[in-house]
This record gives structure tokens, C-alpha cells and sequence, in this order.
């Protein structure tokens, strides 16, 4: 458990991509079971600004591929950790304290209690598109993930704008709803592929600055390698 009296704070703001197996909205959003049994995702960040102590945030891309066999708050969950090769060291030091609830803080606190298998991080160049509900990620032949707009039932070809409102939430409070037309993943043993699943694209500004527990010690994930 990180000691919130010495941790080291950081905060980050930038733009986020999910893509999920689950139906459109994803329901883990709501009661917390997935839509299918089990959770499977890619996520993507790419930090506009931010700090972790002393270092400089700003610019770093990172890329997780996620698989749960049940849903995310039943844990056992599997990852691959990404990082773009255009960061340094230290940008890459400070995101796996991070992500490993080293200084805790939402979201990294509550998801990396629920891993018991962390692979990597690795250093590749991440090809990555960030345009709305029309963005891409792409890793070698390792990741790959993308998401289209909703369009109208009336009219298939007429776009919609569609959001999710999460007031609560502790990703993001209000994200452009999408689909995938495809998530593929095929890392180190971590293999899976899902078509028309539920996407999102939000702004996000995370910190431990409030970090928030619930009733139990939530600990760390395991160390990244």
C-alpha cells in the first residue's frame, strides 16, 4: 500500500482510448459484470501534460493490453505494458511507479490490485491516431485496435454523437461512445480478438493528489520486469 504521507505526487492530463469486449456502453461501467463474462480491453494514453515528482510527463504515449477471465473487480487479470520509444528512461520509470500503485491515486490504485500477471513494459514505437470516435492504436503486429462512430439506426450512413456520463467515474465523467471495428492482441501468450465491441475516447486528468480508498486495503500489482 502506498504511504500516502510520502508518496511521491504526480498528476497527468491527456486524451484516452478504450476499446473493450463488451456491448456498446459497456456495462462493467454500471454493475460491474462484463458483457460476455469476461473483460478484455486495449487502452491507450497519450499525456498532454503531467508530472511524477521532478520528471516531465508531457508527450509520453502508453498502451495496455488487458484481458480479466471474469469481471475487472474479481482480479487475475493479465497486462502488457507499452511504452513508446520516443520516452526516456525516466518517463518510463516514473509511469510504471504509476501504474503499479507505487504513490497511489485513481484510476491506477483500484485497477492494479485486480492484476496477478504484469508483461513487460515494452519499448516499441506506438502508431497512434487520436481523432475523436474515428482513433487508432497500433503496436508492430502485437496490438492493434480501432473505433468507428455510432450512426443512426433511421440512417446507417448519418453519424451520431453519443456520450457516456459517469459523474462518479474514476477514468473519465464523460466519454465519446464508439465501436470497434476490431481489437486485436498477440503478446507473450496474451492472445485475443473482438469485432463491433463497445470504444470510447475521453480527456482525462488523473492525480493522487485525493486518492480513494474503499473498505479494504487495496495493494499493488505485481512489479513490472
Amino acid at each position: 500500500m502506498a504511504d500516502t504521507q510520502t508518496k511521491t505526487k504526480w498528476h497527468y492530463k491527456g486524451e484516452y482510448l478504450e476499446f473493450c469486449s463488451c456491448a456498446y456502453g459497456c456495462p462493467c461501467n454500471f454493475n460491474g459484470f462484463p458483457t460476455h463474462g469476461y473483460c478484455r480491453a486495449v487502452v491507450a494514453y497519450k499525456l498532454s501534460e503531467g508530472k511524477c515528482g521532478d520528471v516531465d510527463l508531457a508527450g509520453a504515449t502508453v498502451v495496455m493490453a488487458i484481458n480479466w477471465p471474469k469481471a475487472i473487480h474479481e482480479g487475475n487479470g493479465t497486462g502488457a505494458v507499452f511504452f513508446d520509444s520516443s520516452m526516456s528512461q525516466e518517463q518510463q520509470d516514473a509511469l510504471v511507479g504509476i501504474l503499479t500503485n507505487q504513490h497511489g491515486g485513481l484510476p491506477h490504485e483500484i485497477f492494479a490490485a485486480t492484476f496477478s500477471n504484469i508483461l513487460g513494459p515494452f519499448v516499441e514505437p506506438i502508431e497512434i491516431k487520436l481523432d475523436g470516435t474515428k482513433s487508432s492504436v497500433k503496436v508492430g503486429s502485437k496490438i492493434s485496435a480501432a473505433m468507428t462512430p455510432h450512426t443512426s439506426p433511421v440512417e446507417p450512413y448519418e453519424e451520431q454523437e453519443v456520450h457516456l456520463m459517469l459523474p462518479t467515474g474514476f477514468v473519465f465523467t464523460d466519454a465519446d461512445a464508439a465501436r470497434t471495428t476490431g481489437q486485436k492482441v498477440d503478446v507473450d501468450g496474451l492472445r485475443f480478438e473482438d469485432k463491433d465491441s463497445n470504444a470510447f475516447h475521453a480527456m482525462v486528468e488523473h492525480s493522487n493528489d485525493t486518492p480513494v480508498r474503499s473498505k479494504g486495503e487495496r495493494g499493488r500489482s505485481p512489479a513490472l520486469k
